[in-house]
């Protein structure tokens, strides 16, 4: 949980568009939606900056949360000769180059933490939007305390409701990541796009991506953030609600919801 006497701007990077809310512990000040702009593939924050003028002059932090949209996934499998952060990172950045090509090499990269006999969970982002955060930030005087995406802060609020095997399909507007968990680990990603109307494209697209998996007998299970609920007719699954926090409702409020990555 946040602290309570935290002042805080949450900030969700969606697929087109910037939510923001300002937070004061857990109680919801303001609230802004911004069409997303990006000039020659850079994130463009004026808007925005104006609205923290504003409405968020005073806040200590900047939080954001980004789309599944935005962020490159793979997935680096235990290995005994990679117990080195340092070999881990170089090895992280060459599976992307194999997957993405010379492109990732303007990615900042993230790994989750080295625990040995676990896989290890990387996840890039354009290292020009991470800058355009930080000068944001700056501007200010907000400390950014975090850039996270979506499926790891859906996934934290989830885990305690998932089998040791499972596929965690987290649908958002324009989009599907789905994630194998085997033993309790996280072992394969599946990003995609997911085109509209997406309740009828859903079921043939995790269908493919259980076969792509090989987990074709492993349960679903289901949650979107700021979508409806619709029968997914053949596709055999679970719904998961993600939980509410203090001060709002994420079925009530939903972008809020999407904005706090719960």
């Amino acid at each position: 949980m946040f602290p309570s006497s935290a002042e805080r701007v949450v900030l969700a990077i969606m697929a087109d568009s910037l939510q923001l809310v300002r937070l004061s512990g857990n109680r919801p000040v303001a609230t802004r939606r911004f069409t997303i702009r990006l000039n020659d593939g850079v994130l463009q924050l004026d808007e925005l900056s104006q609205w923290l003028n504003v409405d968020g002059s005073g806040a200590r932090k900047l939080e954001v949360v980004v789309s599944n949209t935005w962020v490159r996934y793979a997935v680096l499998h235990w290995q005994t000769n990679l117990a080195d952060d340092g070999l881990c990172q170089d090895y992280a950045r060459t599976l992307l180059t194999e997957q993405y090509g010379e492109t990732s090499n303007g990615w900042v990269l993230t790994l989750s933490p080295l625990i040995p006999n676990r896989n290890r969970i990387i996840s890039a982002i354009d290292a020009r939007w991470l800058a355009t955060l930080n000068e944001l930030a700056s501007s200010h005087n907000l400390k950014l305390s975090s850039v996270r995406p979506l499926l790891a802060s859906v996934y934290n609020q989830l885990v305690s409701k998932l089998p040791k095997d499972a596929l965690l399909a987290v649908v958002e507007p324009q989009r599907l990541c789905l994630l194998q968990i085997g033993g309790g680990d996280w072992v394969n990603l599946y990003n995609r796009m997911l085109g509209e109307p997406w309740e009828r494209r859903l079921p043939g697209l995790v269908a493919q991506a259980s076969a792509s998996l090989n987990a074709l007998d492993t349960p679903v299970f289901v949650v979107a953030p700021n979508r409806e609920r619709p029968d997914l007719g053949r596709l055999d699954a679970t719904w998961l609600r993600l939980p509410a926090r203090a001060g709002f409702h994420p079925r009530e409020d939903k972008e809020w919801a999407f904005c706090l990555g719960c």
